[in-house]
């Protein structure tokens, strides 16, 4: 309550305590003559005033103990995370993670014997365990509860992923193991009792940001003016180059002095950027001309936003820009290019995009498959055809990208949606590097995609109109109000 009205409801109960002794002085002395409302009444109030204040002391004391009560446990988990501190080696990351979230009595634990590790090459979980005296019966009983309550696949296991082994101080076998599955969950298997293995999530924090900049060399200088972290930057150049803009504008051709602003919420995960979880606005500035971004889900039918312009002109093409996650384009389509590996000066009627290797390759429009295979120079490759004006294909992918065809049914005949993945990038066939030749066809023709007209998406309906334009106007003058620094 509010320490104003707390002091006034005490005068007036010190005020109305001196009235009832009086009005008693006066029964004792004078009787009940007159005024008998007058006294009830007083006496009334006197004494729910005095009720009213012994119950904010009584409030007040709970409210204190309360707040010492929290702050002893603070001090404990301070002192807790010290004694952890001081007690394991730093570098035993997970395994304090795990002690810390499970609230594992640290006395209980051989700190000594704890160790972390990473999934060497050819390494299971049975190479892992075995040494440390968990037997192959533990680890069947370990494997089949796990796939008879999927919990979990102990095949999927993969080199470089981390792990912690943590013992007691009682046994010489462990009594826990923490396998990272990624950066937002754990696997975290216990020995005493298989039954409570389970999937650890991790407590995360969502982030509201609003971020500008301005190109002075390209889109990631611009961005890391502003964010120090890598994994953010690089989230950020996929959502606005590959996500919002890349029918718009040429990421490949901007100028000093283009600018963007983005809102957007940004997932952190023990204060370690995970994701961008949602982007709800922006504007790019490209030789001076404004490109609004507004996020709008015109078809109820589609699982994501898609994002449109002031106008309610769709930002999204028939195509996308890139097969692949924007990076750089190594090699353009040319008529005359020294090829990299024989040397000799031919037409190269692709455009080739560096990537890392194994990163995915996706289908830039929907369309149906018509070739999924192997051929000398063009590697493991896919051909699309989109329409009968459009095709495309996509050569030197991985050669695992042939499961992933088993596994997904991509073969000729097999329907592909827009962005879906269709293999995985490689330097199979005639290749320096990891990338992916990306090959384009209008009317049977080889041409350049990016010095095409290429066919746009459905603008905002009318029915939807309304409800847009107001979501529009709010996000637009939230970009606007974004100022960019000096």
């Amino acid at each position: 309550m509010n320490p104003i009205i707390i002091l006034i409801i005490k005068i007036f109960a010190i005020l109305s305590i001196v009235n009832l002794c009086l009005i008693i002085l006066k029964i004792i002395f004078s009787g009940f003559k007159k005024n008998y409302t007058y006294i009830f009444s007083s006496f009334i109030i006197s004494f729910f005033l005095i009720f009213c204040v012994q119950k904010i002391k009584k409030t007040s004391i709970k409210t204190k103990q309360k707040e010492l009560s929290n702050l002893n446990e603070k001090s404990e988990q301070i002192e807790s995370i010290e004694k952890l501190e001081k007690k394991l080696n730093s570098k035993l990351i997970l395994t304090k993670e795990v002690i810390n979230n499970n609230k594992i009595n640290l006395d209980s634990i051989n700190t000594d014997k704890c160790f972390e590790g990473l999934v060497k090459k050819n390494e299971n979980i049975t190479s892992i365990l075995s040494p440390h005296n968990i037997n192959n019966s533990d680890i069947f009983k370990l494997d089949s509860y796990l796939k008879k309550s999927k919990i979990f696949n102990l095949n999927k296991i993969k080199e470089g992923d981390k792990y912690a082994v943590i013992f007691s101080e009682k046994k010489d076998k462990p009594i826990l193991m923490a396998y990272n599955i990624n950066n937002e969950s754990y696997l975290l298997i216990d020995f005493n009792d298989f039954t409570k293995t389970k999937l650890q999530k991790r407590s995360y924090e969502i982030i509201n940001k609003s971020l500008s900049g301005v190109i002075r060399e390209h889109l990631w200088q611009a961005i890391g003016d502003n964010i120090g972290e890598i994994n953010e930057i690089d989230a950020l150049i996929v959502a606005i180059a590959q996500k919002i803009f890349p029918w718009t504008i040429d990421f490949y051709r901007l100028n000093p002095n283009d600018k963007f602003k983005i809102i957007y919420d940004a997932k952190y995960i023990n204060n370690e950027f995970i994701k961008i979880n949602k982007v709800y606005a922006a504007v790019f500035e490209h030789n001076n001309e404004k490109y609004y971004a507004i996020p709008f889900k015109d078809d109820t039918s589609l699982s994501s936003v898609e994002y449109f312009d002031e106008k309610g002109k769709n930002l999204r093409n028939f195509f996308l820009r890139a097969p692949v996650e924007f990076k750089r384009i190594s090699s353009r389509y040319s008529k005359s290019r020294r090829h990299p590996v024989t040397g000799r000066v031919k037409a190269h009627k692709g455009t080739d995009f560096a990537a890392e290797s194994g990163s995915p390759i996706v289908s830039t429009a929907d369309g149906i498959v018509t070739a999924a295979k192997y051929k000398k120079y063009n590697g493991y490759y896919v051909k699309i055809k989109h329409n009968n004006t459009y095709e495309t294909q996509y050569l030197h992918m991985q050669k695992k990208s042939v499961n992933y065809w088993k596994k997904k049914g991509i073969k000729p005949g097999k329907k592909i949606k827009q962005g879906e993945i269709i293999g995985f990038v490689g330097q199979t066939g005639l290749a320096t590097g990891p990338h992916v030749c990306y090959r384009f066809w209008k009317n049977g023709k080889q041409v350049d995609p990016f010095k095409q007209n290429l066919p746009p998406s459905k603008p905002i309906s009318s029915k939807n109109k309304k409800s847009f334009e107001i979501k529009k106007d709010l996000w637009i003058a939230k970009l606007d109000s974004i100022t960019f620094k000096n």
